[in-house]
């Protein structure tokens, strides 16, 4: 007799699970396209820093750079797709900048954070390529890839603020070996007229 009973409660119950299962796969679908192209991301990244007139003169003779940094201000407030695009964009450009970086520009940060920026811009490339991409991934990476174009424009205007600083040292440095001089000068004459007087 408990056979009897215990087979339709085993059947309910087996039935049961299989509905909630059922209903609970519905309410996980994933992001359609739709939903995927109108998602808005970065659009809390910071501003990037001004380039010192110095450095943005010496940029600007760089090929490609102010379609560079275009592009790097564009990835704010933009859909994946969006930001697909526009990372291919930054991956060529860095890969120009990194081929042809002006004498004047061309030091050891400056190659190392435009090697980063180059990187992020394939990370960020990659991961808005992915049918399913995580968005808060999608957003950190956005968020790294900025970082790093910042630091590369602060390792800009710190090698001309450095420049700039040098020129001041040996300005300040030829004016007082002038002044020594003058005096030397100037007590050699006093020597040489105590000696003939």
């Amino acid at each position: 007799m408990k056979c009897k009973i215990s087979l339709p409660i085993w059947a309910f119950a087996i039935l049961y699970v299989m509905v909630a299962c059922a209903n609970s796969s519905e309410e996980q679908l994933p992001v359609t396209n739709t939903e995927e192209k109108n998602i808005v991301y970065g659009s809390h990244l910071p501003e990037l820093p001004s380039l010192s007139e110095a450095a943005r003169t010496q940029a600007i003779a760089w090929s490609v750079f102010e379609d560079f940094e275009t592009n790097t201000k564009r990835l704010k407030g933009k859909t994946k797709p969006a930001i697909g695009n526009i990372a291919e964009q930054l991956i060529q450009q860095t890969d120009s900048l990194l081929l042809n970086i002006p004498d004047s520009i061309d030091t050891r940060p400056v190659h190392a954070r435009l090697i980063l920026v180059n990187t992020r811009a394939k990370l960020l490339g990659q991961l808005a390529k992915e049918h399913n991409a995580d968005s808060l991934r999608l957003e950190t990476n956005l968020q790294e890839m900025n970082t790093a174009v910042q630091n590369l424009f602060i390792e800009m205007n710190r090698k001309f603020r450095k420049g700039k600083i040098d020129e001041q040292l040996k300005e300040t440095e030829k004016k007082e070996l002038e002044k020594q001089q003058k005096f030397l000068d100037s007590v050699y004459k006093a020597e040489l007229e105590d000696n003939n007087n």
